[in-house]
Formats: structure tokens, C-alpha cells, sequence
């Protein structure tokens, strides 16, 4: 049984080494996904032989990726690091602050967003950015994230700001109620803007009677600030079946 991996994804193509804590493990494996896999999040379970343990989440993405490098719980030891960046670690111990440095100009939007919750791990994040002199100029708890289906505690924190000046900007980011180990792993995205978006469709099956129509709802899920139109239209249709498609407006959620 695996409780915990880290770390809890990796750049696309590249090698990565998966540590595992759990129970019965000893001579169990954990293969990472292939190198032609893509983006996304890929479901893993370790093997040993006939057996398989319980699955876990480990996610693909294709920004640069570093480790998180201790001491740096405040602005005097931050980590500096190079945008954009993908920052894998773990709250270490209680109370625990894992602070980053970035270099910003004026005018500059830039992202931070924790995976942590959505894969797997007990963190509860908490994400701030100040400028040198300590003033904050951003702050969040918990993001709302409607792809994560069954989840309800949406305890991953996401933040995007205008950075007001030139200068040194510290990324902090820390558990809401204190708690670390080595369960409490986390991916930081620290970026500028990647605009995209994800469709869903409710409901996911329909029942065409002949001669009939039917209807579903497309919702958009706008990520880092997207807000273009959507052209919608069905694929590979059965024969006989039609749709005149449809367009999801720049300021429209769903259609």
C-alpha cells in the first residue's frame, strides 16, 4: 500500500526517480510514465510480481522542474529561481515556510499555483507573494477547481498578480493548519500566464430516440485568465445524426 510519492510529477520526457512511502514495499517497483507520454495527470501503481498496490496520481507537465532546497523559510534564505518553473517539495516540519525568490517588472502578470490537494497529498495550502520591503501584494488559500469532480475540499491554492515594480518578489507558501511530513508534497507552478482552457459535458451519455433531439450542456473551465470564444462542435458523428455545433463566448461559463 503506497500512502505518499515524491515527487508527485515530472517534466515530459525526461527521467525521474519516485520514492515511495507506504506498507509492504520492500521489493515492490513504481514505474514512471513512459517517455512519449503527454501532459495530464497519469494514474500509477507499484508491482511486485502478481501483486499491485493501490493507484496513485503523478502529473506531466512541460515547464522546467527543480527540488525545493532547505533552508529557505523566510526572504533572507529564498530559493531563487527562474521563471517559469515547476517547484517540487514537501512541508518539512510544523509551521513549516517554503519561500522563493523571482526576479519581476512592472507591469508583469505572473501565476502561482499549488497541485498538492488534487494529487494525492494531505497539504493545505497557503500562497503569498510580497514585494523586498515585506508587503503583500497577493494572497490565497483555496481555489475553486470545478475539473476535479468528486473533490469538495478544494484546498489547493492559486494566485495570479500584476507585479507593481522592477525588483525582487518572494513567493511564500506554507500549510494553513501547520502540519508537514513526507506525505505533504507539493508542485508549485510558478509562471507567467499559460491561457487555455478544458470542456465538460453534462450529461457525459444520451438516449436518442428516432426522429428526436436532445440536449447537453457544455461548460467551459477558463484557466490563467483565458477569455476567448470556444468553437464547440460534435466529432465523428453517427449516420443520421446532426448538430449545428455551437460557440461559447468569451464572457459565457456554459452553453
Amino acid at each position: 500500500f503506497i500512502s505518499s510519492i515524491f515527487p508527485m510529477g515530472g517534466r515530459v520526457g525526461e527521467p525521474v526517480k519516485i520514492e515511495m512511502e507506504g506498507w509492504n514495499l520492500q521489493n515492490a517497483s513504481l514505474t514512471p510514465p513512459p517517455a512519449d507520454a503527454k501532459p495530464g495527470v497519469h494514474i500509477l501503481a507499484a508491482t511486485n510480481g502478481q501483486f499491485a498496490s493501490n493507484q496513485v496520481r503523478f502529473a506531466l507537465d512541460t515547464l522546467p522542474e527543480c527540488l525545493d532546497q532547505e533552508p529557505n523559510d523566510n526572504p533572507s534564505q529564498a530559493q531563487k529561481v527562474t521563471l517559469p518553473i515547476i517547484v517540487n517539495g514537501r512541508m518539512d516540519r510544523e509551521g513549516d515556510w517554503d519561500v522563493f525568490e523571482v526576479e519581476g517588472h512592472a507591469g508583469e502578470t505572473i501565476v502561482m499555483e499549488v497541485n498538492a490537494r488534487r494529487l494525492g497529498s494531505p497539504m493545505d495550502s497557503f500562497v503569498k507573494v510580497t514585494t523586498a520591503d515585506g508587503k503583500v501584494i497577493g494572497l490565497n488559500d483555496d481555489h475553486f477547481d470545478t475539473t476535479t469532480g468528486w473533490n469538495t475540499d478544494h484546498a489547493d491554492s492559486y494566485l495570479m498578480v500584476k507585479l507593481p515594480a522592477d525588483g525582487k518578489y518572494f513567493v511564500h507558501l506554507g500549510d494553513t493548519r501547520r502540519h508537514a511530513g513526507k506525505a505533504y508534497a507539493y508542485r508549485l507552478r510558478i509562471s507567467p500566464p499559460r491561457p487555455d482552457f478544458a470542456l465538460c459535458v453534462a450529461p457525459s451519455r444520451i438516449i436518442v430516440r428516432k426522429n428526436n433531439s436532445a440536449a447537453v450542456t457544455v461548460y467551459a473551465i477558463r484557466k490563467d485568465g483565458f477569455n476567448g470564444p470556444i468553437q464547440v462542435s460534435l466529432k465523428d458523428l453517427p449516420q443520421g445524426v446532426e448538430s449545428a455545433g455551437v460557440t461559447v463566448a468569451g464572457n459565457q461559463e456554459a452553453v
